[in-house]
């Protein structure tokens, strides 16, 4: 007879099989499975579930995960706390049984969010013929019995989103959030609670601030006692420089290896230069006042990962200067912004690249004809490239920019006949697929060309044949024409033996950048006049569907079907953005907060996301 595993066992197999099917769902499915062996692997599985039970459920499709979930978590309240809430008369969801649940499922949780709570008392509550003030108070008693569980209940909380009211006066919570890590927030919620929060947590390692938005005393004093601060997310609507967050984080010099700033910069430039520790510094912004100037100072010895996204009207060279200060520990560089860079600009970021960058892996490239020796010089000397996106630029690349919103009717004649000039301004690609065969690198596994590229079938042809038998490449087409079924056919027969992994579905039309911006401008036009033709999104220009949001502002929603998967983009104001929270900024759109996406879905996720959108 085989032996049992003993529980260590099972608990350390059962971890490891979180991340290893590559999605949330086969991990769970796996996960789930082992609760029907026997009670041992249940209990096991259980614990690793309930970690993070909140990540196993679409936070806003999966009614019946949440209503299971809520239930629950209901069933482990206390008597005392059962009759505080029928006591206040409030009625809840029919549906509840009074039986009482196997495990202390609560007990496992490692993650508590206020919005998580919330989505349970929205689920476990009867609005029906409630005023919203009465609704509001009820919610708020079920709120605070709710983190009165988790406070005696939680063993061992790692990741904290703070409420908006104070729970350090439940018994258990200085044990149960002596081992936070990771902690979100709000510069707006009082300082008292960060005061509290400063008596028991010293070890937070990963801090997310959003919005970061003034200064506030009490989280000043929390980051400066910070034993190990590592990580930190600001994300800025406004814009405001907060002195006494940035004075803060100085004092964590010493740990602080990671910095990421979203929609606008909001602590002084001069407290990243004296972050010399880090390793990786993005800045997703799109606010324009954002003066990175002072940047030409810094120096980032260990930097090894740069991420440029949307930084307006900021000059290569601040970045290039920036590279040239690093020891060669730099495997990520990534660049979306707008404006293009000069042409005068390329050139000198090339040669930093070559010269501080021997370890390159990752890396965003602008490609004009005059560069082509440096971007040889370039795959000759960098042996460890893997991912490659090169974008080509020419006088064409900015028309679409005039575009927006002109209201000239007669343009359509003027713009077509641009396009049709565009083939002839745009960079040859077959003396780059000539380079990528010659000098081949051999970690090379993706390879994205976008901008104006020209290239007739033929010659892709030539060069996914001469690719073949080497590393399968992702190969990912975006280039400013409308590729036909003959560019498809091919890319799809070298799919099928192998030569690419990802290649365009010829059942699709690409939708190019000219396309895309005149069909923003046509939905935006259709909005203003309240045209019924924004909810038929499926038959827009282009595959573009739109949704009209609050303040009547036009988000566009793009899907770019140039692969068997789908890129969704989300744009406002003109400018397209990149985040992974789509579906809550969505809910709460305001006149200057951008709605941010740029992922990669299975088809049916994203129709999944359009239809959550519309409603």
């Amino acid at each position: 007879m085989i032996p049992f595993l003993p529980s260590d066992c099972l608990r350390e197999i059962f971890k490891h099989m979180q991340g290893i099917s590559g999605s949330q769902r086969e991990e769970r499915k796996s996960l789930l499975s082992c609760l029907l062996v026997n009670r041992l692997w249940c209990e096991t599985a259980v614990e690793i579930l309930w970690r993070n039970p909140w990540r196993l459920g679409n936070f806003y499709t999966d009614d019946n995960y949440w209503i299971s979930l809520s239930k629950t978590i209901f069933l482990c309240l206390s008597k005392e706390q059962k009759e505080v809430i029928k006591k206040n008369g409030i009625n809840l969801k029919p549906s509840i049984t009074k039986q009482q649940p196997l495990f202390n499922y609560i007990s496992n949780i490692q993650c508590l969010s206020n919005e998580h709570i919330v989505k349970v008392v929205k689920t476990l509550t009867n609005e029906n013929n409630l005023t919203i003030v009465l609704w509001n108070y009820n919610a708020n008693i079920i709120e605070n019995e709710l983190w009165k569980l988790f406070m005696s209940n939680c063993s061992s909380v790692k990741y904290l989103e703070l409420p908006s009211t104070s729970i350090f006066h439940f018994l258990g919570a200085n044990n149960c959030l002596a081992t936070l890590s990771e902690f979100e927030c709000s510069t707006y919620s009082s300082s008292k609670l960060f005061l509290d929060l400063a008596q028991v947590c010293r070890n937070i390692k990963k801090m997310i601030i959003n919005p970061c938005g003034d200064d506030n005393e009490g989280l000043e004093t929390l980051i400066s006692l910070q034993n190990n601060l590592q990580q930190v997310r600001l994300c800025s609507i406004e814009g405001d420089i907060c002195q006494k967050i940035g004075k803060a984080l100085e004092t964590q010099s010493k740990s602080l290896t990671s910095i990421i700033f979203e929609f606008s910069i909001c602590i002084p430039v001069s407290t990243l230069c004296n972050l010399t520790e880090l390793k990786t510094l993005n800045i997703f912004v799109k606010d324009i006042d954002s003066d990175l100037e002072e940047l030409i100072c810094a120096t980032l010895p260990k930097l090894e990962s740069l991420e440029i996204l949307n930084s307006a009207y900021q000059p290569l060279d601040l970045y290039t200067s920036l590279i040239q200060t690093t020891l060669g520990f730099l495997r990520k560089i990534h660049f979306r912004t707008t404006p293009h860079p000069s042409e005068g600009e390329i050139q000198p970021y090339i040669q930093s690249i070559i010269n501080y960058c021997p370890n390159i892996e990752d890396i965003t490239l602008w490609y004009i004809e005059e560069i082509y020796d440096d971007l040889e010089q370039l795959l000759s000397s960098c042996k460890s490239i893997k991912y490659i996106s090169l974008e080509a630029l020419s006088t064409f690349s900015n028309l679409e920019e005039t575009w927006w919103g002109d209201d000239d009717d007669n343009d359509d004649d003027d713009n077509q006949e641009n396009i049709d000039l565009d083939w002839t301004l745009a960079c040859d690609a077959a003396p780059i697929f000539d380079l990528f065969i010659e000098k081949f690198p051999r970690n090379l596994v993706q390879l994205n060309l976008s901008g104006s590229w020209r290239f007739n079938a033929l010659e892709l042809e030539t060069f996914l044949k001469l690719w073949k038998g080497r590393n399968p490449l992702f190969l990912r087409l975006m280039c400013d024409f409308d590729m036909g079924d003959e560019y498809f056919n091919i890319l799809n027969d070298f799919q099928s033996n192998g030569t690419i992994k990802v290649s365009p579905s010829s059942d699709r039309n690409y939708t190019c950048k000219v396309c895309v911006a005149r069909s923003i401008k046509f939905v935006a036009d259709e909005a203003r006049v309240g045209s019924d033709d924004l909810k038929d999104y499926e038959n827009f220009p282009g595959n573009l569907a739109t949704i009209l949001a609050r303040d009547r502002e036009v988000v566009a929603v793009s899907l770019k079907p140039y692969t068997n998967e789908c890129v969704v983009q989300i744009t406002k104001n003109g400018i397209w953005h990149k985040d992974n929270i789509i579906k809550g900024y969505v809910k709460s759109i305001s006149k200057d907060a951008p709605i941010d996406i740029s992922e990669v879905w299975k088809m049916e996720e994203a129709k999944s996301l359009f239809d959550v959108v519309m409603k």
